[in-house]
């Protein structure tokens, strides 16, 4: 009777397997391309907004992606009307690799607006994300003078036996108003967990109009830990913007004097965004019932066998 018993066994362990069952619990890690994160912001222009959205994108396969596409939809989230469109292609990602890409479009000068974006490789599409901005606040406010554009992190060298690292941090700025802003201070915070913050800041001085600059300040930081960057941006004791990384960057993967950019969450006062949550009960695992009844029929087997033995 044993090889019957194994043969049971092993018949309920690869249907399982192939129905889903025990495929969940090995992880949900997409082999696709997704969109992780989508930020929003808005600049009065006459009589409409300038929204830019920054799409955030994610390649965790081991291969590179085919070519890639953005579609992005505004609409008027009461009467569900389309108030603006933008689709543009946006090439290849490499493997196990991030990026992003900013699409800039108009649209009417209302109060919330659903933002839909939706990512597609090869013609497929692989995910999407909604979001819902709401346009307010007295229009001169709302031109945002200072926009932060990147960041750059560079190891200068190891200090204190190794257990310390000098970085050099320098995000970008770019004074995209039509005045020029002066006693521009940047502070930059490195995050490590909930609890534990370094905090340094730099001058830049005067921006004229139009201006793309990069401010540069020294961290001494521990090695072994991970880090989020939030900046931001003062003059005359006014924050101007703020905005910080969307993930932890880790100081071993740096190599000396080999800077690293990575893309920033931008944030605007005048525009708040909600996450649009998609409403739906979960879908247990196909299977799994047949599955669990497979094992307990082996299960009742193997206790008859014994009491027949």
């Amino acid at each position: 009777m044993k090889p019957v018993f194994l043969l049971f066994l092993v018949s309920v362990i690869v249907f399982s397997m192939v129905s889903g069952c025990l495929k969940q619990d090995l992880g949900d890690t997409p082999d696709n391309p997704f969109i992780s994160n989508v930020g929003v912001v808005s600049n009065s222009i006459d009589d409409s907004f300038e929204l830019k959205v920054t799409v955030y994108i994610n390649n965790p396969a081991i291969t590179d992606t085919g070519p890639m596409s953005l579609k992005v939809i505004s609409k008027d989230p009461m009467t569900n009307l389309i108030t603006a469109e933008r689709v543009e292609n946006i090439g290849y990602l490499k493997a196990e690799s991030e990026s992003y890409k900013s699409l800039i479009f108009n649209v009417p000068m209302v109060g919330k607006q659903l933002i839909e974006t939706e990512l597609f490789e090869d013609g497929v599409s692989r995910s999407n994300h909604n979001t819902v901005v709401t346009l307010t606040g007295d229009r001169n406010s709302l031109i945002p003078n200072i926009r932060l554009t990147d960041l750059s992190v560079e190891t200068v060298q190891a200090t204190n036996y190794g257990k310390d690292i000098i970085v050099n941090v320098a995000p970008g700025i770019t004074n995209e108003g039509a005045v020029e802003v002066d006693k521009v201070i940047v502070v930059i915070t490195a995050i490590s967990d909930p609890y534990t913050e370094y905090t340094g800041s730099t001058i830049v001085a005067n921006l004229d109009s139009g201006q793309r600059t990069r401010a540069s300040l020294q961290m001494t930081l521990p090695a072994k830990d991970m880090y989020k960057f939030k900046i931001d941006v003062l003059s005359d004791g006014k924050s101007l913007t703020s905005t910080q990384t969307d993930y932890f960057v880790k100081l071993h993967d740096l190599r000396t004097n080999d800077p690293v950019i990575y893309p920033l969450l931008e944030s605007d006062i005048p525009v708040d965004e909600e996450v649009v949550e998609e409403e739906g009960e979960e879908e247990p695992a196909p299977g799994f019932g047949i599955a669990l009844m497979g094992v307990m029929t082996i299960l009742a087997f193997s206790v008859l066998r014994k009491r027949n033995g």
